[in-house]
């Protein structure tokens, strides 16, 4: 003799595979977005630094944007797949961000509560850097 599924099952089910489905759908922006990090960086002519990242939505970018000493990044997250079948915006780590205003882009990668980060200028200028999550917005 078989036994109906019960409702209270099925939403129990159901609701188990809706918050493991959008947790993994979790893109870089979705964990960059409301967060700042404390960066060091060192350039080309071998000049070292401190600055900020601080990283938001609603500016220039659909996606999300990085605030660089009052400079704002238009970002996305890396794309996945191919060309004849692309996942844009997808990637859960790397990212793009550019400043047409300051002719500067950074590509980063997240890892745990850290970003190593390269930034490149059309002259081929370049600095990297290394940030750590801060626990307060940048100043």
């Amino acid at each position: 003799m078989r036994r109906a599924v019960g409702l209270p099952a099925v939403l129990m089910l159901s609701a188990l595979l809706i918050n493991l489905s959008s947790a993994e759908a979790k893109n870089c922006g979705d964990k960059l977005v409301g967060n700042s990090y404390n960066c060091i960086a060192k350039d080309t002519k071998g000049e070292s630094g401190s600055g900020c990242f601080e990283f938001e939505s609603g500016g220039i970018s659909d996606d999300f944007d990085l605030l660089v000493e009052g400079q704002d990044y238009g970002c996305a997250c890396d794309a996945s797949g191919s060309v004849s079948s692309p996942s844009f915006d997808s990637s859960s780590s790397s990212f793009e961000c550019l400043s047409v205003a300051v002719g500067f882009l950074i590509n980063g990668k997240l890892k745990g509560n850290k970003i190593a980060a390269q930034g490149i200028e059309e002259s081929g200028f370049t600095q990297i850097f290394d940030c750590t999550k801060s626990s307060t917005p940048c100043p």
